[in-house]
Protein backbone atom coordinates (compact mmCIF):
# COMPACT_ATOMS: atom_id res chain seq x y z
CA UNK A 1 0.00 0.00 0.00
CA UNK A 2 1.69 3.04 -0.91
CA UNK A 3 1.65 6.15 1.51
CA UNK A 4 -0.80 8.17 0.04
CA UNK A 5 -3.23 5.73 -0.29
CA UNK A 6 -2.54 4.90 3.94
CA UNK A 7 -2.95 8.65 4.81
CA UNK A 8 -6.32 8.05 3.27
CA UNK A 9 -7.36 4.72 4.51
CA UNK A 10 -5.93 6.35 7.95
CA UNK A 11 -8.28 9.49 7.74
CA UNK A 12 -10.84 7.15 7.02
CA UNK A 13 -10.29 5.23 10.04
CA UNK A 14 -10.55 8.00 12.17
CA UNK A 15 -13.79 9.60 10.67
CA UNK A 16 -15.53 6.08 11.27
CA UNK A 17 -14.00 5.93 15.06
CA UNK A 18 -15.70 9.56 15.82
CA UNK A 19 -18.55 8.15 14.05
CA UNK A 20 -18.85 6.10 16.51
CA UNK A 21 -18.73 7.84 19.22
CA UNK A 22 -22.51 9.08 18.21
CA UNK A 23 -23.64 5.66 18.59
CA UNK A 24 -24.17 4.13 22.44
CA UNK A 25 -22.43 0.92 23.71
CA UNK A 26 -25.32 0.00 25.43
CA UNK A 27 -27.50 -0.77 22.21
CA UNK A 28 -24.70 -3.71 21.37
CA UNK A 29 -25.75 -7.20 22.69
CA UNK A 30 -23.29 -9.86 23.08
CA UNK A 31 -23.37 -13.42 22.86
CA UNK A 32 -21.54 -16.60 22.71
CA UNK A 33 -19.68 -16.01 19.21
CA UNK A 34 -19.47 -12.10 18.62
CA UNK A 35 -21.55 -8.92 19.36
CA UNK A 36 -24.93 -7.90 17.81
CA UNK A 37 -25.01 -3.92 16.78
CA UNK A 38 -27.83 -2.29 15.53
CA UNK A 39 -28.13 0.15 12.32
CA UNK A 40 -27.95 3.73 13.06
CA UNK A 41 -30.13 4.17 9.90
CA UNK A 42 -32.08 1.19 9.40
CA UNK A 43 -34.26 -1.53 10.73
CA UNK A 44 -31.38 -4.02 10.06
CA UNK A 45 -28.50 -5.49 12.71
CA UNK A 46 -24.70 -6.19 12.24
CA UNK A 47 -22.73 -9.05 13.30
CA UNK A 48 -19.42 -8.25 14.70
CA UNK A 49 -17.23 -10.68 15.29
CA UNK A 50 -13.55 -10.81 17.29
CA UNK A 51 -10.91 -12.67 14.82
CA UNK A 52 -8.35 -14.35 16.68
CA UNK A 53 -5.36 -12.73 14.75
CA UNK A 54 -2.04 -11.32 15.53
CA UNK A 55 -1.34 -8.89 12.65
CA UNK A 56 1.51 -6.16 12.25
CA UNK A 57 -0.31 -3.85 10.13
CA UNK A 58 0.11 -0.32 10.57
CA UNK A 59 -3.82 0.30 9.56
CA UNK A 60 -4.81 0.86 13.74
CA UNK A 61 -6.66 2.85 15.57
CA UNK A 62 -5.07 4.27 18.68
CA UNK A 63 -8.18 4.97 20.53
CA UNK A 64 -9.52 1.56 20.08
CA UNK A 65 -6.45 0.00 22.26
CA UNK A 66 -4.35 -0.27 18.20
CA UNK A 67 -6.88 -2.09 16.97
CA UNK A 68 -6.90 -2.74 13.10
CA UNK A 69 -9.51 -4.43 10.48
CA UNK A 70 -8.01 -7.80 10.80
CA UNK A 71 -9.02 -8.33 14.46
CA UNK A 72 -12.67 -8.29 13.79
CA UNK A 73 -15.38 -8.86 10.93
CA UNK A 74 -18.74 -7.14 10.63
CA UNK A 75 -21.70 -8.16 8.28
CA UNK A 76 -22.47 -4.34 6.92
CA UNK A 77 -21.30 -3.32 3.43
CA UNK A 78 -18.63 -0.51 4.76
CA UNK A 79 -16.59 -3.78 6.57
CA UNK A 80 -17.65 -6.73 4.49
CA UNK A 81 -17.21 -5.44 1.09
CA UNK A 82 -15.10 -2.02 1.10
CA UNK A 83 -13.03 -3.72 3.80
CA UNK A 84 -12.67 -0.83 6.45
CA UNK A 85 -12.61 -1.01 9.85
CA UNK A 86 -16.62 0.30 10.26
CA UNK A 87 -18.26 2.36 12.70
CA UNK A 88 -19.91 -0.79 14.04
CA UNK A 89 -16.65 -2.22 14.81
CA UNK A 90 -15.33 0.95 16.54
CA UNK A 91 -18.38 1.17 18.61
CA UNK A 92 -17.35 -2.52 20.27
CA UNK A 93 -14.08 -1.98 20.42
CA UNK A 94 -14.56 1.28 22.30
CA UNK A 95 -17.04 -0.59 24.82
CA UNK A 96 -14.56 -3.83 24.97
CA UNK A 97 -11.78 -1.04 26.37
CA UNK A 98 -13.70 0.49 28.78
CA UNK A 99 -15.26 -2.37 30.50
CA UNK A 100 -11.44 -3.51 30.42
CA UNK A 101 -10.63 -0.20 32.14
CA UNK A 102 -13.36 -0.55 34.46
CA UNK A 103 -11.98 -3.98 35.48
CA UNK A 104 -8.58 -2.72 35.92
CA UNK A 105 -9.54 0.39 38.24
CA UNK A 106 -11.69 -2.41 40.24
CA UNK A 107 -8.99 -4.72 40.66
CA UNK A 108 -6.74 -1.86 41.41
CA UNK A 109 -8.80 0.06 44.22
CA UNK A 110 -9.68 -3.82 45.56
CA UNK A 111 -5.27 -4.38 45.61
CA UNK A 112 -5.46 -0.53 47.43
CA UNK A 113 -8.28 -1.43 49.70
CA UNK A 114 -6.77 -4.82 50.85
CA UNK A 115 -3.19 -2.86 51.28
CA UNK A 116 -4.86 -0.24 53.81
CA UNK A 117 -6.77 -2.89 56.05
CA UNK A 118 -5.40 -3.50 58.82
CA UNK A 119 -6.13 -4.79 61.92
CA UNK A 120 -5.53 -3.64 65.27
CA UNK A 121 -4.45 -6.59 67.66
CA UNK A 122 -4.99 -4.94 70.90
CA UNK A 123 -8.66 -3.14 70.27
CA UNK A 124 -9.44 -7.15 69.14
CA UNK A 125 -8.16 -8.47 72.70
CA UNK A 126 -9.73 -5.70 74.95
CA UNK A 127 -13.04 -6.63 73.13
CA UNK A 128 -12.99 -10.46 73.74
CA UNK A 129 -11.93 -9.16 77.26
CA UNK A 130 -15.13 -7.38 77.76
CA UNK A 131 -17.40 -9.77 76.20
CA UNK A 132 -16.26 -12.90 78.40
CA UNK A 133 -16.64 -10.88 81.32
CA UNK A 134 -20.27 -10.08 80.75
Amino acid sequence: MNKGKLTSKLKDLRQRHKTSLSLSTATIIENESGYIVPSSSTHETYFIEENNTNCSCKLICIDCSNTCIHNYSCTCLDASVKWNMCKHIHLVCRDKFAVAQAENLNTNNLSSLQSDLLIDEDETREADIIITQL
